[in-house]
């Protein structure tokens, strides 16, 4: 360690074992339908108001239904324990592809909220404020994902002079000046913080304090757009961290909380280190996960 709601069911009085033995007439068959089309149009009228623009105009249509199904789980529409809509459900309701549903669902799972059950569907697991950020990065494609559906908010952008420490990880003299920024990394809509991310970026890359500050992706994909340049490679290591008094301030826990700190270094093509980024998590708010496949 180093410091640092679906359709209500009406239950059916018994029958016997046999389920054929209760015997449903098309009238009562008729009212339920009847009753399910009016519950998918209210929710469809509900929905329609709340999938407003969130955090930033223009969001993509996915983060706008995962904000209004997390925001439907928060008013206790969707207890803990309970099945969600179905995809099929979903797309009638809001007039969207599944394409769009799953990518909602996706953005929920991951913030913990809710998880698939075999032949039960989508099952709400917690409730916003309980749960810990899970991040799954298999390619640079991910970490783009990852800063799309988060709030990445600066506290701090600027110049800093390398330390012998850290001119040693860039690989540049000690003293010389190198960009500095700081952040604190909600989930979108979250009110706590999982996350301080520090970017140390190449002085090569003149001017982009102010691209910074409008910048909603990830950096690397602003360097590319803005510079020309190809990240070629991205190097990770992940270590255990006990939080200083510092970083535990800026997420809420206590100084000494264990953590989880992942740093990458980001290389272009001819392999100069661009950008380097220490991220600083609460253990009990993130987790990292890996597939490995032979």
């Amino acid at each position: 360690m180093k410091t640092t709601s679906t359709v209500p069911v009406q239950k059916i009085s018994k029958a016997g074992k046999n389920p054929s033995a209760v015997k449903v007439t098309k009238s009562d068959a008729s009212a339920v339908t009847v009753n399910a089309k009016r519950k998918l149009a209210k929710d469809a009228q509900a929905m329609a108001v709340k999938t407003r623009p969130i955090a930033h105009e223009g969001a993509p249509r996915y983060l706008q239904i995962a904000h209004a199904l997390r925001e439907a789980i928060a008013s206790g529409r969707y207890p803990v324990g309970a099945q969600m809509p179905t995809e099929h459900e979903l797309c009638e309701q809001l007039n969207v592809s599944r394409f769009t549903i799953r990518e909602a669902i996706r953005v929920l799972s991951t913030a913990g909220l809710v998880h698939r059950k075999p032949r039960a569907g989508t099952v709400v697991a917690a409730l916003p404020d309980d749960t810990r950020y899970t991040q799954g990065i298999y390619s640079l494609r991910d970490l783009f994902q990852y800063a799309e559906t988060t709030d990445f908010k600066y506290v701090y952008i600027g110049r800093i002079a390398l330390s012998k420490s850290l001119a040693g990880r860039v690989s540049a003299p000690a003293g010389e000046e190198w960009i500095y920024a700081m952040a604190i990394r909600y989930e979108i809509d979250g009110e706590r913080p999982f996350g301080v991310t520090r970017l140390y970026l190449n002085p090569m890359l003149k001017g982009i304090e102010n691209a910074l500050r409008s910048n909603r992706g990830p950096v690397y994909a602003l360097i590319e757009r803005d510079y020309g340049m190809r990240i070629d490679r991205v190097e990770q290591a992940i270590i255990g961290v006990i939080l200083d008094e510092h970083d535990a301030a800026n997420l809420g826990v206590p100084a000494g909380t264990p953590g989880l700190s992942i740093t990458r270094s980001y290389f272009d093509t001819s392999g100069r280190l661009i950008e380097l980024t220490d991220n600083i998590h609460p253990a009990d708010r993130f987790t990292y996960r890996m597939v490995l496949r032979r």
